[in-house]
Formats: C-alpha cells, structure tokens, sequence
C-alpha cells in the first residue's frame, strides 16, 4: 500500500506565506494595481488574493490609493505599498569610501553620507564603525527610530558569506574570513543583508536601472577592481559559495602582469584604475595625468587627452578598450546575455572613448549567434552610490521575501 502524505500545517503556512510574497512584489513593481489584476497576474484565486491583501492592509504594508472605472462592475479599489510603512538602508563599502544613505519604501534616497577611507585605515574594526557611525548619523538627522528601518544592506569588496556574515575574502585589504555581520550587529539593532557590492549592482541595475525587462544580462564594474554580475533567467547567479562574478579575475595574459589577487595576467590588472594607470607610467612616467591628486582625476585627464589625440593617452586606451573587448566577448560566449552594463566609476568615466571603439574587438572574439543579440550599455549608476542602491534592493529583496505574518 502506498503511503499517503496530507500537507503538514508548517507546509499550509508555507504556502501561504509564498503567495503573500508573490502578491507584495507584484504590488510593489506593478502600483497601482487592483485585486483582479493582482489575481489575473499571480494566478491565484480572487478569493486567495482578497484574504492575503487583507492581511498586508492589516498589517499597515500595503494601502489603498483611489479607485478605477471597470467595465460592467463596481469600480476597482489601487492598491500601492504604504510609503508610511518604513525606511531602508544601503550601504557601499569601497576601497576609498563608504557611502551610505537612507532610503524610502521606494528607494527614493532621502540623504546619504560619505567617508573616505585611506589605505592604513581599512581594518574590519574601523570599517565597522564608519559604517556605525554614518547610520546612527541618518537616523538621527531624520528622526528614524531602530523599528522604523526594515533592513539594512550593506555591499562588500570580494567574496562574502551571504548567510553567515562573514568577509570570505577581500584581497585588496588582506581581509580572510573576518565575522563583519557580527561586529555590525554589536551596534546596530537593526536587519542587516550582507553581500558582495557587484552583486548587490547587478540587482539594482535589474530592478531599476538599463536592465528592467531583461532576464538575461551581465553587469561589469571598473573601478579600483573590477567584477562582474549575472543575471539569469531575472535571477542573480551567485554561485555554490557566492563567489560567482569574480570576472575581475579571470586571465587573460598567461605572462601578464601580477594581479592583487595573487595570480598574473587577469583581466582587472588592464582594465581597473590601478592597471589602466600602470600602462601610462610603462608608456609616458611623465605624463600630466600622472601628476594629479587621486585616481579619478588622473584617469579624467587621460581619457581627456585620449580625445585630444595625445599619442601616448591614445595608446594607452587603445589598449584598454582591446583588453574590454575581449572580456566582454568572453561573457558573451561564456552566458549568452541579452544585455552587457559597462557600470562602475571607471567604466563609466571611460565609457565615452572605449564604448564607440568596443564594436570591432567584440564582433572579432565573440560567437556569431550570441553576439545577434546582445546590447551594450552604460549604467545609469556610475558615480558614488551605486552599489549603495545596490546594497538598498538586498535590503528590499529581504522586505519582499522576509518573514510577514
């Protein structure tokens, strides 16, 4: 005889958990929107839908917001979520700075304060407390108690443990399998999501910025290091132990220079500002650009004179835009996107010169079929704040996935 197993109350429960979340995202990236509609879009019951938006009303998440014509029926109540409702965090922690702002329910920022972290000065302890310290500072400016904030996201450098908490692996800094979630949590009393920062831009780049509508694409950040994000099938791919996008680090000369990572000839040491940089000294160590006061003004003035028709500045970004090209088309063989973002405040401050020139390279290293279909574009998040956005949407994915009653 078979056994015959009867839904359990945890697996009921479950369920209905599932589908108050499927309806608070269709809510959320579809307002205003009725209950037919929200019913005709999820596939549940009328009935389902009623009992489940009673609940979210009840429970001050989502609001009513006017009423519209239908065809030969009573007029159809919008529901929107509650702006009233909350506030979240997002946080971006850089080689050279901490951003951090505070959001609406919406994301819309509401202010934002930033840190410059110098070289000596990046120890997990210290890292913690700018972060601290800028949060508290939000919350106090606007009067945003602990219970206010839903969430918290806060977007690392190098590999993270999205479960536990813990900086993995950060090169740049030296850090190895620092418990970063726990020296936040010692004084913050808040939600907190930790994750990689490129992760976190790849979300924000899907949800709202160039990559909306799109279920496949690929997210490159430049800047000091350089990564990459995936999206597939509209969902990040994060990999077995969330390491996946370490593009930075993939080879491209197996003679090439040493990369901070530890190897040679990865494609960040041509393509982030320290490799880009490196490559003018090896062409011109005099060059005007080089006399500057920090990274973005030196590349600003390289990529001015590469437009000026300076020989050595135009060799150097020929180079830089060969060795892009050729990362770009091993993505497109590799996950066969829709869409490839150039994001990052090196790849965006770059952009104007490498993006007209990319179509030649490309079209010589990428696969025929791939290569129809896909598009290049630049992000709409290129300065200071990206992965703070970023880091925002891990605290609005765990707001649309988190524990409601």
């Amino acid at each position: 005889m078979n056994n015959i197993t009867f839904p359990s109350l945890q697996t009921t429960r479950d369920l209905r958990r599932a589908n108050q979340q499927t309806l608070l995202r269709l809510i959320y990236f579809n307002e205003p929107i009725s209950r037919l509609e929200l019913s005709e879009r999820s596939g549940l019951s009328p009935a389902t839908v009623t009992n489940l938006v009673a609940n979210l009303i009840e429970e001050k998440v989502v609001t009513s917001v006017g009423t519209e014509e239908s065809q030969g029926g009573r007029p159809r109540t919008s529901l929107a979520i509650n702006p009233q409702y909350g506030y979240f965090v997002g946080v971006e922690v850089a080689e050279t700075h901490i951003y951090t702002a505070l959001y609406t329910m919406k994301l819309n920022k509401i202010d934002d304060v930033h840190i410059d972290v110098s070289a000596d000065d990046n120890s997990p302890e210290v890292i913690a407390a700018y972060i601290v310290k800028s949060v508290m500072s939000l919350q106090s400016r606007h009067a945003v108690p602990d219970q206010r904030v839903i969430s918290m996201g806060v977007g690392m450098p190098g590999i993270v443990s999205r479960t536990g908490g813990v900086s993995i692996f950060a090169p740049n800094w030296g850090w190895h399998n620092i418990p970063f979630l726990d020296l936040l949590h010692q004084q913050l009393n808040i939600s907190i999501q930790l994750d990689n920062g490129m992760q976190a831009l790849a979300l924000a780049e899907a949800w709202f910025g160039v990559g909306q509508h799109v279920n496949n694409l690929a997210e490159l950040l430049l800047g000091t290091g350089v990564a990459a994000g995936i999206i597939i099938d509209g969902l990040l791919y994060r990999g077995t132990t969330n390491s996946a996008g370490e593009w930075g680090h993939t080879c491209v000369a197996l003679d090439g220079p040493a990369c901070r990572c530890g190897s040679q000839g990865c494609i960040e040491s041509f393509i982030g500002a320290p490799g880009i940089l490196r490559q003018l000294r090896e062409v011109n160590s005099r060059h005007p650009a080089l006399g500057l006061h920090d990274q973005q003004a030196m590349l600003r003035k390289l990529c001015d004179s590469a437009e000026a028709g300076d020989p050595d500045a135009v060799a150097v970004m020929t180079q830089v835009t060969r060795y892009l090209g050729v990362g770009i088309a091993n993505i497109i063989n590799l996950f066969n996107p829709q869409l490839i973002v150039l994001g990052g405040w090196c790849g965006v401050m770059i952009s104007p010169y490498v993006v007209p020139r990319l179509q030649n390279i490309v079209q010589h290293y990428a696969l025929g079929e791939p290569l129809k279909i896909v598009d290049i574009k630049v992000t709409r998040f290129g300065g200071e704040g990206g992965i703070g956005l970023g880091a925002a949407c891990l605290a609005l994915e765990s707001f649309l996935v988190g524990q409601l009653p």
